[in-house]
């Protein structure tokens, strides 16, 4: 297959993807959604996100996910992220001393990985994570390739949990309460 039409592939790939993404309601459905697709289109092993832990910060409230798929988020310091994603506004991509990445990993999560992209997350406008994708080969992402479409999905899946985020505050401000009885998430807790 020429590049050409490989690239096409990609892309189409990348646009099923972010369409199945619309129909998500709940940021848990959306990253279901998101890891589901990502397995599918592209068969990546492994595929979790990482969050920025900060002082008072409700983020992991606000996410409202059952246990399963916090089983898929690390949760690490902003200096950790610094040594990682320097820029915060661009993928990197690495398959060489990935020693520094094994602190995205989930808790209780060890992945045997070659090569792994890291694509930041951005909540109003704010670095707060990241996308994670990583694979047993060494080819699979390596310095230098064209990271312009994962860049456009992440930045997709940041808009869609920044509006999904922002209406559930908005609702819990009218109703005055800790848990919108609207959500499907409403009462699932990280123990669960």
């Amino acid at each position: 297959m020429d590049t050409l039409k490989k690239n096409e592939e990609i892309a189409r790939k990348f646009l099923k993807v972010e369409k199945a993404l619309n129909s998500a309601r709940t940021p848990s459905e959306l990253l279901e959604t998101l890891f589901r697709k990502l397995e599918a289109e592209f068969d990546i092993p492994y595929i979790w996100v990482s969050v920025v832990k900060r002082e008072k910060d409700d983020l992991q409230t606000s996410l409202a996910m059952p246990r399963y798929l916090w089983e898929r988020v690390g949760i690490l310091d902003e200096g950790s992220f610094d040594t990682i994603l320097p820029l915060k506004t661009a993928p990197v991509l690495a398959n060489e001393n990935l020693r520094p990445f094994y602190k995205l990993f989930p808790e209780n999560r060890k992945f045997f990985l070659k090569s792994i992209a890291v694509v930041p997350l951005t909540l109003h406008g704010e670095f707060r994570g990241s996308l994670n994708l990583g694979d047993a080969s060494p080819e699979r992402y390596s310095a230098g390739m064209d990271t312009s479409l994962l860049q456009h999905l992440a930045e997709k899946v940041s808009e869609r949990l920044d509006g999904m985020l922002h209406s559930r505050e908005e609702a819990l401000s009218r109703t005055g309460t800790g848990v919108s009885d609207s959500s499907p998430d409403a009462g699932v807790s990280e123990s669960e």
